[in-house]
């Protein structure tokens, strides 16, 4: 069985939610764990990042083990799905990618 990306939102943030739906909902090959940072104690141990950590930005285990996070963490997410390949290969552009982390930041205050 092929290992899954492992995605660690907070459940408490209602946008957060409302995207994490929306993902699993088109998750079709179920390529996927959706982990709630405030339900799942166990598996937010074995990651070695703390809780405070995993709230402050997304983060994203990949199925070899390394942990990517925030606008990184999206460009692996949004990579997986048809029609968000695109957003995922603009990431790969240094500007792009600069005003995207921008962006994140600044939603990441107001969230």
């Amino acid at each position: 069985m092929k290992k899954k990306i492992k995605v660690f939102y907070d459940g408490k943030c209602n946008i957060c939610n409302k995207e994490i739906n929306f993902y699993s909902k088109i998750d079709k090959k179920n390529k996927f764990e959706w982990i709630n940072i405030h339900e799942d104690k166990t598996k937010i141990k074995k990651t070695g990042i703390t809780k405070g950590d995993l709230l402050s930005v997304l983060h994203i285990q990949e199925q070899d083990g390394n942990f990517v996070k925030g606008v990184e963490a999206f460009r692996v997410l949004w990579g997986q799905f048809k029609y968000f390949k695109v957003l995922s290969f603009l990431l790969n552009y240094k500007y792009i990618n600069n005003f995207a982390n921008f962006i994140y930041k600044i939603w990441l205050k107001k969230r």
